[in-house]
Formats: C-alpha cells, structure tokens, sequence
C-alpha cells in the first residue's frame, strides 16, 4: 500500500473521531433549538426574552440593558424525546465501534474491517438522520416550527452524519484500494 491509502486511512480515522465528538457534543450541549427573541418594557427597562432548547434542559436568556440572565430547568420528557436521546446516543454508539475499525482496518491493511467501518458509519448515519428529522418535524410542530430556529446542537449532529457519510465512503474505497492491493502482489509472487 502506497502513501495515498495511508493518508486517506488516516483521514478515514479522523473524519470518524470528528463525527464521534461532534456527535456527542450535540447530544449534550442545550442549544437544539432557539425562539425568536421576544420584547417587553416593564419598570427595569426593556428585556429582551429568548427560549433555547436541547434534549435535557431548557434555558429562557433575560437580556436587560445592562446584564444578561440565563435560568435553566430540565426538559419535559416526551416520549419522542426520550426516543432522540437514545437514537443519537445509539448512533455516537455505532460511531465509535465504527471508529475502532477503520483503526484496526488502517493498521492491519484489512479490507474487511473497512467495510465493517463503513457499514458501522452508514448505520449512524441513517439513525442520526432519523433523529434529527424526528426532531425538527414532531418535536417542534406545535410550536410554529421554523428550519431558522434549528441551533448548534442539531446542526452538530448534522455534521457529525456529514462526516460519518464522507468517512465511510473513504472506507469502502480503501477496502478496494487494500484489496486489490494484495491482489497484485499475490500475483507477483
């Protein structure tokens, strides 16, 4: 195997490692959704009021003239909700078995581990999309729901399916590099 495989095998890895971080990273920070910010004038001033979302909790940010309070509190538990946590939680899962693969695949030159990375990849993928589609349809349907209002924590595991699609792809196409890799040099012999 040449330095090309090597470099997209590492690459490979770390568009993994990427997807799982981001992919946790979305499933812990509160900042799935925010409202539109809303004002009022009251004996303090004028505050500006704006509703932020995650899976857990739910924060309201009181913006005055001259400070900014953020006050939190756990999120309802739906029953939709609970099936997010766990589908995201479940894709960072198979991410991370995905992870190790595309390792061991990279280090041992093994064509059959990438294509367990990239199934593994594929797997999260579709179940993060699950998720996320849940999320945007079900979950903020009776609000009035926007796609302007979807906030960091959606679009991480956005990215993170981003990357997991991409990484598999490099994947499956190091498989066939690694295969046909020994091939050739099964033949030469």
């Amino acid at each position: 195997m040449g330095g090309l495989s090597n470099c997209f095998g590492y690459l490979c890895v770390t568009l993994k490692i990427m997807a799982l971080i981001s992919s946790l990273v979305g499933l812990g920070i509160p900042y799935w959704y925010q409202g539109d910010a809303t004002e009022s004038t009251g004996v303090s001033g004028t505050v500006k009021t704006t509703i932020r979302e995650g899976l857990w909790k739910k924060c309201t940010v009181l913006e005055y003239t001259s400070t900014t309070s953020t006050f939190c509190a756990g999120n309802e538990v739906t029953t939709v909700i609970n099936v997010i946590r766990w589908l995201v939680f479940i894709a960072a899962g198979v991410l991370g078995i995905g992870v190790l693969a595309a390792g061991a695949a990279h280090m041992e030159k093994n064509s059959t581990a990438f294509i367990v990375a990239a199934i593994h990849g594929f797997i999260s993928a579709v179940v993060h999309t699950v998720a996320t589609a849940l999320y945007a349809t079900v979950v903020k349907d009776d609000i009035g729901f926007e796609t302007k209002h979807l906030y960091i924590g959606w679009g991480m595991i956005v990215l993170s399916m981003i990357l997991t699609l991409l990484a598999s792809v490099l994947a499956l196409i190091l498989a066939r590099m690694v295969k046909s890799t020994k091939v050739e040099s099964q033949g030469q012999e």
